[in-house]
């Protein structure tokens, strides 16, 4: 006959298999992410970092070595892209701005 605790030990012990299996699912599947379409046609996704406050960035580079465009994904999980033609970057001021974009806007001697 079985005894009481081995039956009750194996039930807590299936009941928590199944816990930590349903919550590894449901993370997998319940993260949003922004996507942007580059270039080469290929689709990149990123991520908002809640922690952070801040979202990943995409820097499409043209096969010339210029960038042509920045892709953000915001913390409403939209993808905010901005393209090289609003920013006025010259090889002259090039070095004012931060980062790789829009410095990578212009290729300079």
């Amino acid at each position: 006959m079985f005894n009481v605790s081995t039956l009750l030990g194996a039930t807590v012990a299936v009941a928590t298999l199944l816990l930590m299996m349903s919550q590894q699912s449901c993370e997998g599947a319940s993260e949003p992410v922004c996507s942007y379409r580059n270039s080469e046609d290929e689709t990149i996704f990123l991520k908002y970092l809640p922690l952070l406050k801040k979202g990943q960035d995409y820097v499409d580079f043209g096969k010339d070595g210029k960038c042509l465009k920045r892709a953000i994904c915001s913390d409403t999980f939209k993808t905010i892209v901005e393209d090289c033609a609003e920013h006025k970057v010259t090889c002259l001021n090039k070095q004012r701005f931060t980062g790789v974009f829009p410095a990578c806007c212009v290729k300079c001697p």
